[in-house]
């Protein structure tokens, strides 16, 4: 059961982030091994923070 649980949660955490435009970690990580075994594997939290860089790092997107 909580296994289960687990599961759903991760899978909810992952659409809601494709929903909000971002990149899916696992898939990533995934990718990494395949094609880049030489290259580290980020944290999970590093991943998202050049994620969030990368996206809002050359200013407003926006006037308002």
């Amino acid at each position: 059961m909580r296994a289960e649980l687990l599961q759903w949660s991760r899978r909810a955490a992952s659409v809601v982030r494709r929903i909000a435009g971002m990149p899916d970690y696992e898939a990533h990580v995934e990718h990494l091994w395949r094609c880049h075994p030489e290259r580290p594997i980020p944290t999970e939290r590093h991943f998202y923070e050049e994620f969030v860089r990368a996206r809002y790092s050359d200013g407003p997107t926006r006037c308002c």
